[in-house]
């Protein structure tokens, strides 16, 4: 094998790595605050499905995590990681194809 042959799938992995490390570093924030891991009540608003109250809800980068009363659970995409209202956040279920609101009720207080 040759020098060249070994060096190129190193700097392939080492750029992959790369890439891989900032899509992790990013975090949902409110207010420049990290707010992921920590679960916040809330409840979730959809046009097709209204209004669920009494959820939790836990960021983690660029996802929200709903879960609801009694088992239930929905993986959201935030529309921007960077909240700026905590009783309008939008996010999209790819599942269903609907966009859901998020209201969260004590994010400003922690």
């Amino acid at each position: 094998m040759t020098r060249t042959t070994r060096i190129l799938p190193a700097l392939a992995g080492m750029l992959l790595a790369t890439l891989l490390a900032a899509g992790a570093a990013a975090a949902a924030t409110f207010h420049g605050r990290n707010v992921d891991g920590v679960r916040y009540q809330a409840s979730v608003l959809n046009a097709d499905f209204g209004m669920i109250d009494a959820v939790e809800v836990r960021f983690q980068g660029d996802h929200a995590f709903v879960y609801v009363h009694g088992g239930g659970r929905l993986v959201l995409v935030l529309q921007d990681e960077d909240i700026a209202d905590p009783h309008r956040i939008p996010a999209d279920d790819p599942r269903r194809g609907v966009v859901w609101e998020i209201d969260v009720k004590d994010l400003g207080s922690r």
